[in-house]
């Protein structure tokens, strides 16, 4: 659906400016006749024309352009493009639709219009034409619907179709309708009126029996679809469906009729465009309020039950889904489209087959979109907990901008077809004067691909390198900390460095000037590095501390006066977790010294006071018998890496000495196991009768 909306948008944003910058389809002799006879009936335009002629130079085509044109659009750039493009399409908007001014148009139908109607009423001659032809009118309305009451029996809907019956029916409301218009034509020519009054009343006549023939014909192919839709919703839709499509008939045929050359003349030419325009325009308008109010009838009627159906791999199956749920908004903006294109000056507008162009050319692009993202979906993991390797991130990120791009292409595609369908050549414009509005974007939208190129490869790269190592063990955990550390970090400041030089190159590429921003951002810059000197000094204090790795998540730590675990680090400060579980913050400019606990291993020094009464080498050898028991451990024995060693008398004091010894642990480990290890040597030397 975002593929369609966006479509819908790219021709109406572009259509209106496109209109005036394109290059005209080559008129026909009787468009060029009508203009002529506008400007020729104007006394201001007939004298602006001969002013043009005589001050126009013979080489005036190609003149060189004067300064003043080539200051006034002196601007580079996209911007300056829009700016100019945007100044010529509305300096040329009010000419835009019949080729003159509109209001000068206006008052050209006006004052056909009344002359035409004061000479008529003057003469008699205009109630006379009412007054026989308005009758006739109504019995050429009355055959209609006798047409349409003989051959109702024959194509009423049954199921299965009678398919005989239901195009013999077919085929006799068109030859009534035919041979009724037949009739028609030579009663008109054999009445006793001037020829001019039999043949727009023949005119007239056709174009009733048309519009009515038109809407029957509309109203009975819905019995086609017996075999394939209930009959209760055939009939529903034959008896609410028919006075919408008689009154879009009727305005849309004497639409058409508003370009015959007799009703032309009669009405005068002002008048005749003016009347086409409105007739299409209230057309277009009533067919959008139609499919406004019965969009789920119609929908159901084509469509059946596939907006209700399943996903599925078949493309045309998703595409027709898509469709068959938001038709509607697709029908909405090709109507809209149709009136646009009417104000634009596209007077030969027949709204029913662009529509069905437009929607064949939607289907066809939504089944490419099916396609394309079929082929190019990744595939899901195998197993839950499945890791990618880098290689295989980095191609399903580019493969995913390729799909990107492929959608812009389509899109791309389906606006110009559509386009070109309902009257104007987008691309014959981007090949010639689009070039300088063309140009830009493309270089803005390479700038974009390759800053998310090297964003998405940064980040698969960061994505791999944080996944859980494969292998555990401590060193595994504080690379893994210390990476969780600073890569996050350095995400970030590449994505703001991406951000904001690729926002410079994007805007200095669609013409925008960048060297105030640069020059206010330096200044910004210097500001704001006077008013945070502490801020700076934080951050390039912590950077170092996280590029040498001196401390990492999951750290004990001791800072002199704070002693904790690190439970988060940042680029400008740490968060330390004490003993009593109270939470610490502190900036890395405040650290002077740290004295880190869980790198490598931890020293256990256990220290006695021995009374002189007490052999000191007992206690020692109890030590030593303490330590080797407790490496015995299980639950000790990996925590403890090393003998007993150092061990001596450290200290001789007046009455006692001071035995001590050393024993290599695990890190963070010692406190847990100095309370094992005392625990033994006070069983130990209970048993030797040793008090202490």
């Amino acid at each position: 659906m975002k593929q369609l909306i966006a479509v819908l948008f790219v021709m109406l944003s572009i259509g209106g400016a496109f209109a005036q910058q394109a290059t005209p389809a080559p008129a026909t002799s009787s468009e060029a006749v009508d203009r002529l006879i506008v400007v020729l009936e104007d006394p201001v335009l007939r004298e602006q024309l001969l002013e043009h002629l005589r001050s126009t130079p013979a080489d005036a085509t190609t003149a060189p352009a004067t300064a003043e044109e080539t200051d006034s659009g002196g601007s580079t750039g996209l911007v300056g493009a829009l700016y100019r493009w945007s100044d010529d399409f509305v300096s040329s908007l009010p000419t835009a639709t019949f080729g003159v001014p509109i209001d000068r148009k206006l008052a050209q139908a006006g004052t056909q219009i009344s002359s035409r109607v004061q000479s008529g009423v003057s003469s008699g001659q205009l109630l006379q034409f009412v007054g026989w032809a308005l009758p006739g009118l109504v019995i050429v309305a009355g055959i209609g619907i006798g047409i349409r009451r003989v051959t109702r029996g024959l194509v009423q809907p049954t199921k299965p179709v009678r398919k005989r019956k239901f195009a013999m029916g077919m085929m006799l409301k068109v030859v009534l309708a035919a041979a009724a218009v037949l009739v028609v034509a030579v009663l008109a020519s054999l009445l006793p009126v001037p020829k001019v009054a039999s043949t727009s009343f023949t005119s007239l006549a056709v174009g009733v029996l048309l519009a009515m023939l038109t809407a029957d014909l509309a109203t009975s192919a819905l019995s086609g679809f017996g075999s394939v839709r209930s009959v209760r919703l055939i009939r529903y839709g034959q008896r609410r469906f028919y006075p919408w499509w008689l009154t879009i008939a009727s305005f849309a045929t004497f639409a058409a009729l508003s370009a015959d050359p007799t009703l032309r003349q009669v009405l005068g030419w002002s008048a005749a465009d003016f009347a086409g325009l409105i007739l299409n325009c209230i057309a277009a308008l009533i067919m959008l309020a139609f499919v406004s109010r019965h969009r789920i009838a119609l929908g159901r009627l084509i469509f059946g039950a596939a907006a209700r159906a399943p996903d599925s791999d078949n493309p045309l199956r998703n595409a027709t889904r898509q469709l068959a749920r938001h038709w509607h908004l697709v029908a909405y903006g090709f109507l809209i489209l149709s009136i646009f294109s009417l104000l634009a000056g596209q007077r030969d507008n027949d709204v029913m087959s662009q529509m069905l162009w437009s929607f064949a050319v939607v289907l066809v692009g939504m089944v490419s979109f099916a396609v394309l993202h079929r082929v190019t979906t990744p595939r899901s993991p195998r197993y839950r907990y499945e890791r990618f390797t880098l290689r295989q991130i980095l191609a399903a990120k580019i493969l995913k901008m390729i799909r990107v791009g492929a959608d812009l292409l389509i899109l791309f595609a389906m606006a110009i077809t559509i386009a070109g369908i309902w009257g104007f050549n987008i691309w014959g414009w981007l090949v010639s004067d689009g070039q300088i509005v063309t140009g830009p974007v493309l270089a803005a939208a390479t700038v974009v691909a390759v800053a998310w190129l090297i964003w998405v490869t940064l980040d698969a790269w960061i994505a791999t390198t944080l996944a859980p190592p494969s292998t555990g063990g401590r060193a595994a955990a504080r690379r893994s900390s210390r990476l969780q550390t600073l890569l996050p970090l350095m995400r970030n400041g590449v994505l703001i460095l991406l951000v904001v030089l690729g926002g410079i190159a994007v805007l200095a590429n669609i013409g925008v000037d960048v060297t105030p921003l640069i020059a206010g951002a330096g200044v910004f810059g210097l500001a704001l590095s006077f008013g945070s000197q502490q801020l700076v000094q934080d951050v390039i204090t912590g950077f170092f501390i996280l590029a040498e790795d001196t401390i990492a998540v999951g750290d004990t730590i001791s800072t002199g006066d704070r002693t904790g675990v690190v439970e988060s680090l940042s680029l400008r400060s740490m968060r330390l977790r004490d003993s009593d579980g109270a939470l610490h913050s502190i900036p890395f400019s405040t650290v002077k010294a740290l004295k880190n606990s869980s790198r490598n291993f931890g020293v256990l020094r256990p220290r006695f006071t021995v009374p002189s009464g007490i052999d000191p080498l007992a206690v020692i050898d109890e030590m030593r018998t303490a330590a080797t028991e407790l490496r015995a451990d299980p639950k000790f024995a990996k925590a403890i890496t090393s003998d007993m060693h150092d061990l001596g008398i450290d200290e001789i004091n007046a009455g006692s000495v001071v035995v001590s010894g050393s024993l290599r642990t695990s890190p963070v480990r010692q406190p847990e196991i100095a309370r094992a290890f005392n625990g033994r040597m006070l069983a130990g030397l209970a048993e030797k009768g040793i008090r202490l």
